[in-house]
């Protein structure tokens, strides 16, 4: 009588033993599942971080759902326990471990639905509302670079006296270069502005000096040569006269040697 009653109690153990396992194995699936779902709905999308945090929201619920599986199954042993004490109850009170099992299941399952579709549905809502999550929004957006303040006002003289500054700089600027090339054309070693400018006046002026000098000795030169050029003209005028006379000359001086013979 003793070995069969132990031989049902190991039975009974040895299903409900299988029965958590697969429990077990079943909540374990479900869990991965939802986390597969999770992770495929995130990659789907473009979301911000805060779909983000309400994917990690989602996990660490699914993990604390599936921690409370583990009163159940210390639920479970305790009634084993009851069982191996009270045989005769055996067969009762193992119909209402089997329903506590049943409802404990359904009603994590349940919860845990319940738990991924509100996060789903909230997530979905958001993708919904900003479609173009990149998008700056109205408040965020810079202010239009044609905007000038209130003519007056401390922002409107502030960047009066900037652009002033910026104008001055470029003027300086253009001064200085200017000074530099100069001093690079004028033969002299000062590095003093007020110097390189005062050697570059006296330099022009010796310049305009030397042209004008050259100017009026090319026009000196210019009527000499003229003037010898004309004197030229007329001493060939000249030679060419005397050469024709003297062919005249030598023709009436042969006609006449010829009359004789």
């Amino acid at each position: 009588m003793v070995n069969k009653r132990d031989a049902a109690n190991s039975y009974v153990e040895g299903n409900k033993k299988v029965k958590l396992d697969n429990g077990k194995k079943e909540d374990i699936a479900i869990d991965s599942e939802l986390l597969g779902d999770q992770s495929s709905y995130a990659n789907s999308g473009n979301q911000d971080q805060g779909d983000v945090k309400d994917e990690e929201a989602a996990v660490a619920a699914a993990a604390s759902l599936a921690q409370e599986a583990d009163p159940a199954n210390a639920a479970a042993a305790a009634l084993s326990h009851q069982q191996q004490s009270h045989p005769h109850h055996h067969h009762q009170q193992q119909q209402q471990q089997q329903q506590q099992q049943q409802q404990q299941q359904h009603a994590l399952h349940h919860r845990m639905y319940d738990t991924y579709s509100s996060l789903v549905h909230a997530a979905a809502a958001q993708h919904t509302h900003r479609p173009d999550l990149t998008m700056l929004q109205p408040t965020t957006l810079p202010p239009p670079a044609n905007s000038k303040p209130p003519h007056g006002s401390d922002e409107w003289h502030r960047i009066r006296r900037e652009n002033h500054k910026e104008v001055e700089r470029r003027r300086r600027d253009l001064i200085n270069a200017g000074i530099k090339e100069l001093a690079a054309l004028i033969p002299t070693p000062d590095t003093n502005k007020a110097q390189i400018l005062q050697r570059a006046v006296e330099f022009i002026k010796r310049l305009k000096e030397n042209e004008n000098n050259n100017i009026e000795k090319w026009t000196l030169e210019k009527l000499l040569t003229e003037q010898a050029v004309s004197e030229l003209n007329a001493s060939n005028e000249k030679l060419k006269a005397e050469l024709e006379r003297a062919y005249r000359e030598i023709d009436s001086l042969r006609r006449q040697l010829d009359e004789k013979q």
